[in-house]
């Protein structure tokens, strides 16, 4: 483990000290217990062999019993407080990772599947609780049992203690070769995962489209592919888990003959009592386990490892629009003329390809200007820009003077209202949906949107009616391509409701659909990411330029539906 990813586990670690620190004690007290039982089984050894009476022999008995007893209550407490102690972290980390995931911009999402998050912040995150519940808690107790039980050995035989040991540098070394090849392959399984993850949620969200296009045993045979990849992956891990424990168990096996050899030698020839040689066998028998376990301990802190490096990925990236500042406060929302001042955009890795190139625009406040052009012209990245979704250069775009790359986001967002082309719904109802931007509005606030949005008559078919929001008034309301899921009537019906509502705000309007444009103000065409047109509805047509030929199309398909 890198000493980056050291800093951030004890980061998570650090206000759950003090339960760790009462479960450390209460295992130390656990495991005094456990090496007194066979000390007093050494004493009984030595008392039978010396003829002592049954009474004498009872009460070592009822010693053990009694220590027995109060080990597993110490032990309860003590797996209550770690284990609890690793519960609470993970809560922590889902929070944190959870909260990290809202704060980052459209930008990281480009570059990442959502299959993938959900398989960091689900599969490994219970790696991660895994190491800070079960695995510390068998990494202590294993040091504990050792530099405990070791004490008593050598206290009773060094020559027999060093014959016990005399494998475990082989297995030290055995045990770090092959920890390094389960940290690698327990990396892949995981990224193997996030890959099914991935296709699954793409084939959930998708689903219609796999139907229509009846696609339904092309994605069983590519779903089937990753599963059969990640099964490889599985088994390839667990062979070499395998192999850690084995060789584990035939060195703890190999010292166990060894011992009860030289140590048969050692009491035959007088140099231990029969007590002692029982008490150390006992010992040798209390290191079994944590020995055994040695392997399960690597391979939870090494898929940790990968887990939290997963993790990390995520929590340290940087947005390029920083978040809301915490507290959601009233803000002065940005206002004003928009300027766009030789805008050129690239997204990232594209640079070669920019989106837009060299847009100077001024929309005065309260105009309603339509955006169109034909696919992959700029529109929607254009839209992005001014609700600052994506950060545009500094000194291209301003608002009211002020240039937005310097404006705080939650300033840009309290302004400017903008619905994307993706229609998403929440799992809530549709009240919190359509006032998700705004919680606690009035109901002629709700009654006012739904009539603005044309819902009122769809209400009907809703058997609990509609339980809605609304958000906030921006002065500036975006709508990139929103209407394309509506009837021309209705989107022509939508814009009227708008233009009356937003009567001295300003209204940009992104589309495709142009038999809807002759009430707006002024037309921007875009093409190649430039602007190649600007003007009124009858003023372009009259040009009889790209917007012209748009619109004959436009007109064409409409005739042809």
């Amino acid at each position: 483990m890198s000493s980056n990813l050291l800093k951030r586990v004890l980061q998570w670690a650090r206000p759950y000290r003090r339960s760790y620190a009462v479960g450390l004690a209460w295992l130390i007290a656990t495991n005094l217990l456990a090496l007194g039982i066979p000390w007093l089984l050494r004493g009984a050894v030595h008392d039978l062999t010396a003829g002592t009476n049954a009474r004498r022999l009872s009460a070592w008995a009822m010693g053990m019993i009694g220590l027995a007893i109060v080990q597993s209550f110490t032990r309860t407490v003590s797996r209550l407080e770690i284990l609890g102690a690793s519960r609470k972290i993970a809560f922590d980390v889902r929070e944190a990772f959870f909260a990290k995931l809202l704060s980052l911009d459209a930008a990281f999402y480009d570059r990442r599947r959502t299959g993938d998050l959900m398989s960091r912040g689900i599969n490994d995150l219970q790696l991660l609780q895994a190491f800070y519940g079960p695995g510390l808690l068998n990494a202590l107790n294993t040091a504990i049992v050792y530099v405990g039980v070791l004490a008593l050995m050598l206290k009773l035989d060094i020559p027999l203690t060093l014959v016990a040991l005399a494998l475990f540098p082989l297995l030290y070394f055995a045990v770090n070769r092959l920890s390094k090849k389960v940290y690698a392959r327990s990396l892949s399984v995981q990224e193997q995962l996030a890959a099914i993850s991935d296709r699954t949620q793409e084939n959930l969200a998708g689903i219609q489209q796999v139907k229509i296009y009846a696609q339904e045993d092309r994605e069983i045979t590519r779903f089937r592919e990753l599963s059969d990849a990640f099964r490889k992956k599985q088994l390839s891990l667990a062979r070499v888990r395998g192999a850690m424990v084995s060789l584990i168990g035939i060195f703890t096996g190999m010292g166990t003959v060894l011992v009860l050899f030289v140590g048969g030698l050692h009491v035959i020839h007088g140099r231990i009592t029969l007590g002692d040689f029982v008490a150390f066998n006992a010992y040798l028998a209390q290191l079994a386990w944590p020995t055994v376990a040695l392997g399960w301990i690597v391979n939870v802190f090494q898929r940790a490892s990968g887990a939290m490096s997963r993790l990390d990925e995520v929590m340290t990236t940087s947005p390029s629009v920083a978040p809301p500042a915490p507290g959601g406060g009233a803000v002065l929302p940005i206002d004003g003329d928009l300027v766009l001042r030789g805008l050129t955009f690239a997204y990232e890795g594209a640079a070669s390809r920019p989106a837009l190139s060299d847009v100077s625009l001024t929309i005065p406040k309260g105009a309603k200007v339509a955006i169109v052009g034909a696919v992959g012209s700029g529109k929607s990245t254009l839209a992005h820009l001014i609700a600052k979704i994506y950060p545009a250069p500094r000194g291209t775009v301003f608002a009211g003077g002020e240039d937005l790359a310097s404006v705080p986001v939650e300033r840009v967002r309290a302004g400017v209202g903008f619905v994307p082309q993706e229609a998403f719904l929440f799992s809530r109802s549709l009240r919190d949906n359509v006032g998700f931007g705004r919680p606690g509005a009035k109901d002629a606030d709700v009654e006012h949107a739904v009539r603005t949005a044309r819902l009122d008559g769809d209400l009907l078919a809703l058997p609990d009616g509609l339980a809605t929001v609304v958000g906030e008034r921006p002065n500036f309301l975006v709508l990139d391509d929103a209407l394309s899921s509506v009837d021309a009537d209705t989107e022509r019906a939508i814009l009227d409701a708008l233009a009356r509502e937003r009567r001295g705000r300003t209204l940009i309007l992104v589309t495709h659909r142009l038999s809807t444009l002759r009430a707006v103000d002024r037309i921007v065409v875009l093409a190649g990411g430039r602007v190649v047109e600007d003007g009124t509805h009858d003023a372009l047509l009259a040009q009889d330029g790209v917007y012209a030929r748009l619109f004959d199309r436009a007109r064409m398909e409409e005739r042809l539906a």
